[in-house]
């Protein structure tokens, strides 16, 4: 962690558009060089609270802290921050070492510092041999790697990112994510990733936040969010999950043979038929059997892992396992389908 680490507190924000409630008494808290990621649908309010952060928008009430001051209505260049948006927001007729060093230029930075400055940020995300070039004659990964270290160049104390990836392909989007992270780590910089992307936040935050609503619904680990979410709403949106026909019982519910205990208790079901216990597909496995209940129906290789759907009692059920494991099973064969799952999560909502 920097010297410039710096701990964020929001406390009962609520800011409306048009009479429309966007973000809802909301409090949120990031350790100081802490990497939280905000995921969620769009218009949940994600985007908003990031620009509430960085003074772009003044909440109707609520305060934002920055290292223990309240900045609810400090304004945006006094409050330490760097962002970098979605569109890359590079001058034109800059090149990459001098957009790069804009920022020291306006803080009065000798030439001499910033002229190093940005030499040694541009190597740090690997546009070394970059710096004389203009963002015209860089890929768009590339000139997002100029953005991001333009936003470290004025050494922040606060890193906002909003969806900085999102218009990058598949492959530039992985590596880049992963640069971030480094160079997040190594600086110690307190961030806030705004994403729609669910593999992009379990994969570089230290902590995720799922919002709907203008309300978070669930803040913790990557591991937390994914393995043990709170509500139907969570499950799916972050990750596949297969929805199957459960009972109710005095011990929980039964499915797929087994009665399992609840892990959303609030949700409890009170009818004894129509509900349905939310399981992912890795957490599902199959068996051969000639009297299965299962047919095998397609197989989808993606690399190491292999779903596996399968027709089971009026359901299409997706089962992820190792490619070598599927390679046992065929088309139209008869399997039984088991869960690894000690406890599950149940929708009761749709039980009329």
């Amino acid at each position: 962690m920097t010297r410039d680490s710096a701990e964020v507190s929001l406390s009962g924000i609520t800011k409306a558009f048009g009479g429309r409630t966007v973000l809802d008494d909301l409090d949120l808290n990031l350790a100081g060089g802490e990497l939280l990621a905000l995921l969620g649908p769009s218009g949940c309010g994600k985007t908003t609270i990031l620009r509430v952060l960085a003074g772009l928008e003044t909440p109707d009430s609520g305060t934002v802290r920055i290292a223990g001051k309240d900045m609810t209505r400090t304004p945006v260049r006094e409050r330490g921050i760097g962002i970098v948006f979605q569109a890359y927001s590079l001058f034109p007729h800059l090149t990459a070492a001098e957009n790069v060093a804009y920022g020291l230029k306006i803080a009065g930075t000798s030439l001499s510092k910033r002229t190093a400055r940005a030499k040694e940020l541009l190597e740090t995300v690997g546009l070394g041999e970059h710096c004389a070039k203009f963002p015209a004659q860089l890929s768009g990964g590339q000139q997002q790697r100029v953005a991001l270290a333009r936003a470290l160049a004025i050494e922040p104390r606060v890193l906002l990112l909003d969806e900085p990836l999102s218009a990058l392909d598949a492959q530039v989007r992985v590596h880049l994510r992963e640069e971030i992270r480094r160079i997040q780590t190594q600086s110690g910089t307190t961030t806030l990733l705004v994403t729609h992307d669910q593999e992009e936040a379990l994969t570089v935050a230290d902590r995720v936040g799922v919002m709907l609503n203008g309300r978070i619904e669930q803040l913790g680990s990557p591991q937390e969010i994914y393995q043990r979410p709170r509500t139907p709403f969570i499950s799916e949106f972050v990750g596949a999950v297969n929805r199957i026909p459960a009972t109710a019982t005095s011990g929980g519910v039964a499915v797929l043979g087994r009665i399992l205990p609840i892990s959303n208790p609030a949700s409890a079901p009170v009818h004894a038929s129509g509900l349905e216990a939310l399981i992912r597909p890795e957490d599902l496995s199959l068996l051969a059997h000639d009297r299965g209940e299962g047919v095998v129906s397609s197989m989808v290789l993606r690399g190491p892992t292999t779903s596996v759907v399968v027709e089971h009692a009026g359901s299409s059920l997706r089962v992820d396992m190792p490619s070598h494991e599927a390679a046992a099973f065929t088309l139209a064969q008869r399997v039984e389908v088991h869960t690894r799952r000690s406890s599950v999560l149940v929708d009761a909502e749709r039980a009329a």
